[in-house]
This record gives C-alpha cells, sequence and structure tokens, in this order.
C-alpha cells in the first residue's frame, strides 16, 4: 500500500480544515462575554440627601401643615431602614410683614440629622409653623438665602454637602412672588440651583425640586374656595426642569404625595445605568445574594431608553447593600 507523506504545508492544510469542520460541527461562536457588574465593587452608592422643606406660613395654610406633618413618620421610617445619610431643615415663605421669620432655619437646632433624637417627632413638629406669615408668600426666595454661599458659611454651615443630593419640598397653596413672573423665577432659581449643586457625571441635576400645592383650577382646587388661590406656576417649572414630583394639597391625607417624594428621591440614589446595551432576557439582579424578581411593584425593571435598571417598593436596596447586575451585551450576539 502507498504511504502518504505530508511537509509542513501539508500540516498546515490539514489543521485548518480540521478546526473549520469542528467550528461547522459545534456552531462556535466567537463573541464577547458575559457582564457582571456590581454595585458594591463598581459603583459608589451615595446614600446622601439634603432635603430642604418650603412652608407657606400665610393665612389659611395651617390644616395643610398640619396634614404634611401627619405623613412624615411613614417617610422617616423607611428612609430610617434604607440607612440613609439625610438632614433636613424647614424654611417659611415669609420674607416680610409682621413675621417676616423667611430666609433661615426655622427651629434649633437648625439642621435636622438622621441621628438627630425623636427625629420624626421632631420634622413633624418643626413643619407646622403657623399662618401668621405674609401673604406676599416669597419661599423661593427664602430658599435661595439660606442656600447662599453667605448663609452656608454661618448659620447653615454643614447643610450643603457637596456629594449629597439636594432635595427640596414645596407647600402652598399660591404662587410664589420671589420674581415678577413665573417665567423669571423659573430661569431664575434653576439657574441658581444648578450654580450651587454640581451635575452628575451623566449630566443630570444633582437637585430635584418637588411641589404639594395647586396644581390646577379645576374640581375642588378652585378660586371659588377660601382656602385655595392659585396655581402654583414657578414651582411646577421647577419641578419639570428637574424631573421632581407634584401632588395636590387639597386631600387631606398627604401620605400618598409624600410617599411619592420619597420614591422619586429613592430612584434616583438606587438608578443604575448600565456600561453596554444589554440583551434584556439576560439580565439577572441580585441584592445580597438574592435574585430579585423583574416587577414595577416590588422588584426592578430595565429602562431601555437610558439603560437604567431601576427598583421599585420593596425591593429598594438599602445603602450597605450589595447590589449585582448580570447580563450578556447585546454586541456579543
Amino acid at each position: 500500500m502507498a504511504k502518504s507523506y505530508y511537509g509542513l504545508g501539508g500540516y498546515v492544510v490539514a489543521l485548518a480544515s480540521t478546526m473549520m469542520l469542528m467550528a461547522c460541527a459545534q456552531d462556535v461562536k466567537f463573541g464577547l462575554p458575559d457582564t457582571s457588574q456590581d454595585f458594591a465593587q463598581n459603583i459608589t452608592y451615595n446614600n446622601k440627601v439634603d432635603i430642604l422643606w418650603i412652608m407657606d406660613n400665610s393665612s389659611s395654610m395651617a390644616k395643610h401643615q398640619q396634614n404634611l406633618s401627619n405623613a412624615i413618620p411613614g417617610m422617616i421610617s423607611k428612609l430610617n431602614s434604607l440607612k440613609m445619610d439625610y438632614q433636613m431643615a424647614v424654611v417659611t415663605s415669609s420674607m416680610g410683614g409682621t413675621v417676616p421669620n423667611g430666609g433661615q432655619f426655622i427651629g434649633s437646632p437648625g439642621i435636622i440629622k438622621a441621628s438627630t433624637p425623636n427625629v420624626s417627632s421632631v420634622l413633624a413638629s418643626r413643619l407646622v409653623v403657623g399662618q401668621d406669615g405674609s401673604d406676599n408668600e416669597r419661599g423661593l426666595q427664602s430658599m435661595e438665602t439660606v442656600l447662599s454661599s453667605s448663609y452656608q458659611a454661618n448659620a447653615g454651615k454643614g447643610f450643603l454637602r457637596p456629594d449629597a443630593l439636594l432635595v427640596v419640598i414645596a407647600l402652598s397653596d399660591e404662587d410664589d412672588k420671589s420674581q415678577s413672573n413665573a417665567t423669571t423665577s423659573i430661569a431664575h432659581y434653576t439657574s441658581f440651583l444648578d450654580s450651587i449643586k454640581t451635575p452628575y457625571s451623566d449630566g443630570s441635576r444633582s437637585w430635584v425640586f418637588n411641589f404639594i400645592g395647586i396644581l390646577s383650577l379645576n374640581g375642588s382646587c378652585s378660586t371659588t374656595s377660601t382656602d385655595y388661590k392659585e396655581v402654583g406656576e414657578s414651582f411646577l417649572g421647577l419641578v419639570d426642569a428637574s424631573g421632581g414630583t407634584k401632588d395636590t394639597l387639597c386631600n387631606s391625607d398627604l401620605t400618598s404625595a409624600v410617599t411619592n417624594i420619597r420614591a422619586r428621591v429613592l430612584q434616583i440614589l438606587t438608578d443604575f445605568k448600565l456600561s453596554s446595551k444589554p440583551v434584556e432576557s439576560t439580565i439577572v439582579v441580585k441584592v445580597n445574594g438574592v435574585v430579585i424578581p423583574r416587577s414595577t411593584t416590588n422588584g426592578w425593571d430595565y429602562i431601555a431608553a437610558s439603560r437604567i435598571v431601576r427598583f421599585y417598593g420593596s425591593a429598594v436596596p438599602a445603602a450597605d447593600a450589595s447590589i449585582k447586575v448580570d447580563f450578556t451585551p447585546a454586541e456579543a450576539n
């Protein structure tokens, strides 16, 4: 029987042919490996929140202040359970008149912290500022005053932390009168808040404005009532500029309004932007080693437009939780 001999070139051809046959038989894919992103290791979960409450203390506001105060225990309980590093201060809208107590932190000490004894009752009590203030409400001017560099260097020292999310919450049954009109007011205070809070690395604002007040003149919130005056156009403009929440104060129970604010704050702090576009079906989210279901009630969801994994309800992780997201990048397919 004749023998066949292969030189070096023959062996290369044979090896190449064998590899091609194996690849075809096994349907080999040469793609990117699955990706694992770990919150605890790869990003900093910033749990710092500075919250400023702007309370309208003009006539007719006492009952609304009390309604808001009643909703505070639930908010504080949730922030504590998630181990948030929060601090709060309260200002009024009265920058003139017989009780010009705006432009300064109410109470002593002016800054309420997570470590403050009986923090829930202290804040709930402090929000009830009365209704003897000026009817020329200038809550936004009051906000600007206490957040100014001069006030922060003295009476307000330590409140405005550079690495914390700034949350402003305004309660009022009228529009703000700090500027000549709503358009000017929105532009001025948006610029001011941008100037004191550096944007996040993705360009989004590190402050968020929330409003509990008159959203429209329809229904029970109308000018025919002595309690409800006008739509808070200036406040609503700041809400829209920052992606905050807006709720009516016409309800005697403001629990829902406060819950919405809390949920939005936690969204901003715990939203996680993936480094690359994933194959959605491959996303697995674990908190402290436990797989979390995909659910907008008590779980997580993926916001494709911004590549964000967002948590909801009881699935919102505590600040010290180990959070891990595994997925296959879309480029791998």
